[in-house]
């Protein structure tokens, strides 16, 4: 098999970038490391005619991955950023996340200061590295959220690969109906012209159906190709998302799923922010920013409200609706303790579960519903261009 892979050799300026063969990861990573190189990242090379696409357009974790690397094998946080961003000089790019950052760092600013000055930072990824900063461990603070980003890209991915096969179901159940639309019923218009004034029922409706699309072939040609641009521009916009999300939470039973999945990235940033030493207040309030509903980001607020006054973290949790009775316990546990992260993460872990035990039933339901109801409207086309056949016949007799 083929691997794309970005290595550093100890001493160069530069990062070597190569196609090589493995049977597998593990015995390429060992390799290298054998010839004295540090391997910054390993991923399948991809053939010519693949299609790739990116979950995320979120370049953050790759370059926390590649920092981490280097940092683990020897390398000061500058002398980190220096090697990516001279990479970046070498590929004639000057406006990545290395480059950036590198003028910060020769400022004196802290890397934490620094990200928090580029846009889009995650609030997660700037508070980690802060308590990084503050613990003097940044390669176990980096590697904090990269297994967080891990848990919400491994959520997201799971609704990307359930609905792919729905996506493709839907396409090719269209595409044959307006095949037949647009090419196979205006060809029959010509044989059902004489039987026109004695059809009635279906046989009338497929007869003026026929006849309207042969006659404005291009009209209907527009209106789908207007359809379309009009879709493709929702779907880049972000307006057809944001309307799925509200139809979605109008059905209380979803809208208690993607509540999961919320919470799941909410505890999971509680639980890597309460390890770095951030107290319970803080950590509620970065956690905030993270990608919460109106109504979660409300409940949270008031359970901060009600902790900064001197209440209790699992019943101010529980009053807000932000765990349920399993959730409280371990918070209850966790004041006992202080392992507040631990049950954080459990807490993570049961939501993110949860979630995807949804997406796994959903898919099995929709799936046969969604290749029956394309069924049904492909042989609900064929049968309506047919029925006047059936009526020439007879009337022949």
């Amino acid at each position: 098999m083929q691997y794309h892979v970005r290595s550093l050799r100890l001493g160069d300026s530069a990062v070597n970038e190569q196609v090589l063969e493995a049977p597998d990861e593990t015995s390429l990573r060992a390799s290298l490391q054998t010839q004295g190189q540090t391997v910054l990242s390993v991923r399948v090379a991809s053939k010519p005619w693949a299609f790739r696409f990116s979950l995320a357009g979120n370049p953050f974790p790759m370059f926390c991955r590649e920092v981490r690397t280097l940092i683990h094998a020897g390398m000061t946080v500058v002398e980190a950023v220096d090697t990516l961003s001279a990479r970046q000089r070498l590929e004639g790019r000057n406006d990545g996340i290395a480059a950036a950052l590198l003028v910060r760092l020769e400022q004196g600013q802290s890397l934490s200061t620094s990200l928090s000055e580029l846009p889009n930072t995650p609030a997660v990824l700037i508070a980690a590295v802060r308590a990084g900063e503050r613990t003097s461990n940044l390669v176990e603070a980096v590697d904090d959220y990269l297994r967080f980003n891990k848990l919400v890209e491994e959520l997201r991915t799971k609704v990307i690969s359930a609905s792919i096969y729905p996506a493709l179901v839907t396409t090719l159940g269209l595409t044959i109906s307006l095949f037949l639309l647009l090419v196979v019923m205006p060809n029959f218009a010509g044989m059902y012209e004489n039987l026109r004034g004695a059809s009635t029922g279906t046989t009338a409706l497929t007869i003026e159906i026929s006849q309207f699309i042969g006659k404005n072939r291009a009209l209907v040609l527009g209106g789908l190709l207007a359809t379309a641009m009009v879709l493709a521009y929702g779907i880049v916009s972000g307006h057809a998302k944001r309307l799925t999300v509200k139809a979605a939470r109008a059905i209380p039973w979803i809208q208690r799923r993607i509540e999961d999945f919320q919470l799941a990235m909410m505890y999971q940033a509680l639980a890597l922010l309460l390890k770095g030493g951030y107290p319970m207040t803080d950590a509620m309030a970065v956690a905030s920013q993270s990608a919460l509903s109106p109504e979660l980001r409300t409940a949270l607020a008031q359970a901060l409200g009600q902790i900064e006054r001197g209440g209790l973290v699992s019943q101010a949790l529980a009053q807000a609706r932000l765990c349920d009775e399993v959730g409280r316990r371990l918070m209850a546990a966790a004041e006992r303790n202080g392992d507040f992260h631990l049950a954080a993460d459990v807490v993570s872990r049961i939501h993110g579960e949860r979630f995807e035990l949804f997406v796994e039933r959903t898919t099995r339901i929709v799936e046969p519903l969604l290749l029956l109801a394309v069924a049904l409207m492909v042989g609900t086309i064929v049968v309506m261009m047919y029925l006047p056949v059936f009526d020439m016949a007879t009337s022949l007799r």
